[in-house]
């Protein structure tokens, strides 16, 4: 059962209301609950991921699955207003639980990976994409399954959550796909050389190559070079 903090009251004596998005109640006598309960930020944790690697790579591929991801939780938010199922009746939590954006969100995120990784992704070696793979849906599992721990949700909203995440998440990757081949990838080359796009420097090397051993072979050469010239500076 969670555990809810009395209400906070600000100088005046008027309640504070909580940030939904990091708000989080569990049970504090159960290490479980707490363990859950960091299984729940995880999807904004996600995000910055995104973010990060969207600023320090501008791979396309990485910009179209954050949209994706975007996407697929703009349909939640359309989906609950229109079923407008009520979260456990135990719980003080806030909004429609139906379904859960946890397990939609994870189970988005692990399917388009799991394909994008298994289809495209040619610098992770095979052997290791297996793992991956399970890893990646042991995850949305557990962060699922804490929705429903946590009391947030019902197993019922779960499910639902995890079905809408992999139909959409299917559904964004095949989309992505035909985005290279329609015309002879007429669609990919006008998201690539756009003005926005080349202002940006946005490009498409992800699925080619390994981008963190191509950056570190040009700094170890430029270290090279710059001891030699270093040392040849020394000798005169």
């Amino acid at each position: 059962m969670s555990c809810a903090a009395p209400p906070l009251t600000g100088q005046d004596g008027a309640p504070l209301a909580s940030l939904s998005l990091t708000h989080v109640s569990y049970d504090p006598s159960d290490p479980v609950s707490l363990v859950a309960a960091y299984l729940s930020l995880i999807p904004q944790g996600l995000m910055i991921v995104y973010t990060v690697l969207i600023f320090s790579n501008r791979e396309l591929e990485i910009i179209l699955a954050c949209a994706g991801q975007l996407g697929c939780e703009a349909v939640n938010y359309v989906l609950k207003r229109v079923i407008k199922e009520a979260r456990p009746i135990n719980l003080q939590g806030k909004g429609y639980g139906m379904p859960s954006s946890h397990a939609q969100f994870m189970f988005f995120f692990a399917t388009y990976i799991s394909l994008w990784l298994a289809a495209r992704n040619k610098s992770i070696p095979k052997q290791l994409k297996p793992l991956l793979l399970i890893a990646l849906f042991a995850l949305a599992t557990s962060i699922a399954s804490s929705r429903v721990y946590l009391q947030y949700h019902t197993v019922k909203q779960v499910l639902v959550g995890v079905a809408a995440g992999i139909v959409i998440g299917l559904g964004w990757f095949v989309t992505t796909a035909l985005m290279r081949t329609i015309g002879g990838g007429v669609v990919w080359d006008l998201l690539l050389e756009n003005p926005v796009s080349k202002m940006v420097y946005v490009k498409d090397e992800c699925t080619v190559i390994d981008l963190q051993r191509r950056d570190w072979e040009v700094w170890w050469a430029a270290r090279l070079q710059s001891k030699k010239t270093a040392e040849a500076k020394k000798q005169k």
